[in-house]
């Protein structure tokens, strides 16, 4: 028997634009997160999603989703987003950057005094503090769970670049979050368990 999303998914292959609607409904504010965490312009991303439902549209016929159409959904949304970055040279990755020169992340100080966050909202607004290429490099690890190597073929750019922004990364989100005792040894712990994950050395963040 037919799950209800594979139903609509067959509904969707006939033709039916009730269930491009629904597929719209469910997804879209998904989707639109997604692509934010990557490029956050919002007319962009609208933009990103509408042209997602009208590719799932166009390719109707020929769909053939072997997981959860959310999670084909998303893993076209972070394509869409990198082919778009890449064409409109948003980003420009150098393998030279000096990784001295870090951002003020005293603006979370101000987001700490507005709100009472979990650990989750305080790491979210410290992934907000973060350079350009620093967080696109970030999310494709921390929420998509690429490799260095898959992040770097969807960027056309050297693991090492990779390596760097994610060292770079780390480093602005400790500073940033440590500032708050009462998250310090969660976030410390966190860090160091998702530095291991990468394979990264745990030396400059004791």
């Amino acid at each position: 028997m037919e799950t209800p999303e594979q139903q609509l998914l067959s509904a969707l292959r006939f033709g039916n634009e009730g269930a491009l609607r629904q597929i719209f409904d469910r997804h879209y504010p998904l989707l639109m997160s997604d692509i934010y965490r990557l490029i956050p312009d919002e007319s962009s991303c609208q933009d990103l999603a509408q042209e997602l439902f009208v590719d799932l549209w166009n390719k109707r016929e020929s769909l053939d989703i072997h997981t959860s159409l959310r999670a084909y959904l998303r893993r076209a949304a972070v394509n869409k987003s990198l082919n778009y970055i890449k064409a409109n040279r948003r980003v420009q990755f150098d393998d030279t950057e000096d990784l001295g020169h870090l951002p003020d992340t005293s603006a979370l100080d101000t987001y700490k005094r507005e709100t009472q966050e979990t650990l989750e909202d305080a790491l979210h607004a410290a992934i907000n503090t973060l350079p350009e290429k620093c967080r696109i490099v970030f999310n494709l690890s921390r929420f998509e769970q690429l490799s260095h190597r898959e992040i770097a073929e969807k960027l056309s750019i050297s693991v090492k670049t990779i390596e760097n922004q994610i060292t770079k990364a780390m480093k602005i989100l400790r500073d940033a979050l440590t500032n708050h005792a009462e998250l310090s040894s969660i976030v410390i712990l966190w860090l160091k368990w998702r530095c291991g994950a990468l394979g990264m050395g745990l030396g400059g963040l004791s």
